[in-house]
């Protein structure tokens, strides 16, 4: 078959969604999970903070230090065991750093 723009469209469109697709569903859930769980997480403990006299932007700083330290050691070492530990930790995060943005939204800052 002739290599086309349409073809080279849909083959990378392929090789994008297939490791989605077709993942196990523990690995799919597991990761949803993390996310809703990050986000509820941060969610509730920026909202609980809000109430208090504290520095909101130095704890929200402070957040995204320590989850992105600990991204960053983890995907630096060569530990291929923890891959799914890995991939929720860094959900986790992407659910809080979410929230934190949604939150700045919300505030108008």
């Amino acid at each position: 078959m002739q290599t086309t723009n349409l073809k080279k469209i849909i083959d990378s469109i392929l090789t994008i969604t297939k490791p989605i697709i077709s993942d196990s569903w523990s690995k799919r859930s597991l990761s949803i999970l993390s996310v809703l769980i990050g986000f509820y997480f941060t969610n509730n403990l920026v909202t609980y903070l809000l109430d208090k006299s504290i520095n909101t932007i130095f704890l929200s700083v402070t957040i995204l230090v320590i989850m992105e330290l600990t991204i960053r050691s983890l995907l630096f070492s060569n530990v291929s065991k923890l891959s799914i530990f890995i991939l929720t930790i860094n959900n986790f995060r992407i659910g809080s750093t979410y929230a934190l943005i949604l939150e700045a939204f919300k505030l108008g800052s």
